[in-house]
């Protein structure tokens, strides 16, 4: 295999040869992971934005808990180590950001990049926003945690690193000088292993991730003209749609992990709990201005806290039911906190059948 003749050719200097049993699960376990993870992005349409590419980035492959979390084979196998010493805890840096055998380089992500070509045939769109995003974010990082002395590198640009820059001992501040203070603070062969596990998961995964909501589609629309591409499938919303938005205080982790049967029921729990409907009063670039009809005050939300448009279509009086709350703010203000305590009432209709009974029965349209 392709893959597997690479990571052999690959000797780091000073650095035991790689477990090649172990590359073969890797090499298999990234498959099988990227399997999903190009489920998931055609669940997104023939032709997905940028935006929920970026989304999709943001809260899957750096998440420890998602089916997609590029990391975990490479984790769990150390963590089956009882002990690490410093090479063993160096490596597996090295295992997740060197630009050509680790999980954010060419050997991890080349077969993500062959099932992104099958998935979507000649739309490049798709393969060229991850491969963007994933290259800039390893780079950020090599730059950053100094990793082979941090070179500045450039997406697009193929990457031969200097071997003799990845230095072994402790003393040396020129290869991931943070990461070996923490190695130098630990005091046994299990505490280094400890140390490492918990540095990845909470210093270089929310860097990674951080790294992800810093890139703007302005820059990745750039890169995919240099690709001789022009951007589509933008999704665009406008005045009077009908928008599910984030509750203040709610994650698009919690939405992403719900089902697709309670993503469709949005007006019931768990949807309605981390969620909210509203037709968006004007849209002015990436904010979304809605109504309190309770306060009659403006709120605002940020693309990112935009879910989807409803099928507004199918529900029967919505236009009239917006034409008349527009009326009331200006008619009658005051009756606007009554009319949406009544409106509650609605979201847990068995809770409250007595009471909708007795409104229905006063507005005449009671099955009674």
């Amino acid at each position: 295999m392709k893959y597997i003749r690479t990571f052999e050719s690959f000797k780091l200097n000073n650095l035991k040869p790689v477990n090649e049993e172990l590359l073969g699960s890797v090499i298999n376990f990234f498959k099988n992971m990227w399997s999903k993870a190009t489920d998931e992005l055609k669940k997104l349409g023939k032709n997905p934005s940028i935006a929920q590419i970026d989304q999709w980035i943001e809260k899957n492959p750096f998440n420890p808990t998602d089916d997609t979390y590029m990391l975990k084979s490479v984790m769990d196998e150390f963590k089956k180590k009882p002990t690490a010493n410093d090479q063993d805890c160096l490596t597996l840096i090295d295992t997740i950001l060197d630009p050509n055998i680790g999980a954010l380089g060419k050997q991890g992500l080349q077969p993500f990049y062959d099932d992104l070509l099958k998935a979507f045939g000649n739309n490049l769109q798709p393969l060229d926003v991850i491969t963007y995003y994933m290259e800039r974010i390893r780079n950020r990082a090599i730059k950053d945690y100094k990793f082979a002395g941090g070179p500045d590198l450039k997406v697009g640009v193929v990457v031969t690193l200097d071997p003799k820059k990845k230095i072994i001992d402790l003393a040396d501040t020129t290869h991931l000088p943070d990461f070996k203070k923490v190695l130098k603070a630990a005091t046994d062969d299990k505490k280094k292993r400890d140390v490492t596990i918990a540095w990845v998961e909470k210093t270089l995964l929310p860097r990674l991730e951080k790294y992800a909501t810093e890139v703007t589609d302005e820059e990745v629309t750039a890169f995919l003209k240099t690709k001789g591409i022009e951007p589509t499938g933008k999704v665009e919303y406008k005045a009077g749609d009908e928008l599910v938005y984030l509750r203040d205080g709610s994650e698009k982790s919690e939405w992403d992990a719900l089902t697709d049967d309670q993503k469709k029921n949005i007006t019931e729990k768990p949807a309605s709990e981390i969620t909210n409907i509203k037709p968006v009063d004007r849209v002015e670039g990436d904010k979304f201005i809605f109504t309190n009809v309770s306060t009659g005050k403006e709120f605002t939300k940020t693309a990112a806290d935009i879910l989807m448009k409803t099928d507004t279509s199918k529900i029967e009086g919505q236009d009239d039911l917006v034409n008349t709350l527009k009326d009331l703010k200006t008619k009658n203000p005051g009756s606007i906190p009554k009319i949406d305590e009544i409106s509650k009432l609605y979201s847990d209709p068995i809770a409250n059948k007595d009471k909708i009974a007795e409104i229905e029965k006063a507005i005449g349209t009671s099955e009674a």
